[in-house]
């Protein structure tokens, strides 16, 4: 008898799944030489390629036993050692003793804003203070601060494993002109106030992100996330820009006077409720109308594996 192809995707992830954490407890198995499996994902495209080319033929289970297996793998190495394998993936957790930075200084003008975080948290505000401050606190190699009268560029070490940095920064509202964040396997909380940026990237990875964008408002915006989620408050100012999310979730508050288009790409793997929340439907443009003389955001967005949900003002804090 031929199994179905769904149920024999489940048995063969699920027998790697329980069976490395019972060996690795049973001392069959040491769990330090398997921390290096997570360079295994490769095989998940492997799998998901085989699954395209020979779909339609008895060889496509195939592809459906290298994702199972792979998947199993990865999650039963997981398992087995959780706090060791989020520190062999990403660089987090236990190093050596905390220690402080504190770095201030002013903008001569208009400045521009980058931030490379690698392990830890942010709290970044942009206030009425005339000047910038930055209080971290770290292990290992401290962050390196580079400072001059138009820019500010705050970067994890590059170094250094389980830095574990924890980031305040102060910024000047009226002089913050850009601001880029990357941050890897980190919690941001990112308040914009009153500040008027002409563009504001993000690219997370493996990471929670709030960020208020501003009373001043947003010019371009372009975000990019992976297994990541995003809860992005917008005020009443205009906006354009991009967003691409792959397995994770994006938030969208906005002022329900605020007009939006939103023009979607597609797919069976991204679900959105932009129907449910009312809003017309062209093609691949979801549209709301201004009231009032409110401003309109304009944004392209595109998800994989990936959930994309409107909401109210202030449902995102």
């Amino acid at each position: 008898m031929r199994p179905r192809q769904g149920f024999l995707f489940w048995g063969l992830l699920l027998i790697p799944l329980g069976a490395i954490p019972l060996l690795v407890r049973a001392g069959v198995l040491d769990v330090s030489g398997l921390l290096d499996a997570w360079r295994l994902w490769p095989l998940l495209l492997v799998g998901v390629g085989l699954a395209i080319l020979i779909g339609r033929t008895r060889a496509a289970v195939v592809g459906t036993v290298v994702i199972a297996l792979t998947l199993g793998t990865l999650g039963g190495v997981a398992l087995a050692n959780p706090g060791s394998w989020i520190g062999a993936v990403t660089h987090c957790g236990p190093g050596s003793q905390t220690q402080a930075l504190h770095r201030q200084g002013a903008f001569a003008g208009q400045a521009s804003v980058v931030l490379d975080l690698n392990c830890g948290s942010l709290n970044l505000t942009a206030g009425q203070d005339a000047g910038w401050s930055v209080d971290a606190t770290y292990r290992n190699d401290a962050p390196r601060v580079d400072a001059s009268g138009d820019r500010l560029t705050v970067r994890s070490a590059e170094s250094a494993l389980n830095q574990d940095d924890k980031w305040t920064i102060k910024l000047p509202g009226s002089q913050l002109h850009e601001l880029t964040l990357t941050a890897n396997a980190a919690a941001s909380q990112i308040d914009l106030g009153a500040s008027t940026l002409s563009r504001l990237v993000v690219d997370v990875n493996a990471g929670d992100t709030r960020i208020t964008a501003g009373s001043g408002g947003t010019s371009g915006l372009d975000l990019t996330m992976n297994a990541a989620r995003l809860r992005l408050e917008t005020g009443r100012a205009p906006m354009t820009g991009s967003m691409e999310v792959n397995a994770g979730s994006i938030d969208l508050c906005v002022p329900d006077d605020v007009g939006l288009r939103l023009d979607v790409k597609e797919q069976l793997t991204f679900g959105t409720n932009l129907a449910a929340e009312g809003l017309a439907h062209d093609g691949s443009v979801w549209t709301r109308a201004a009231a009032g003389g409110a401003p309109t955001i304009d944004l392209s967005v595109e998800g994989n594996a990936a959930a994309f949900t409107l909401k109210g003002e202030g449902a995102c804090r």
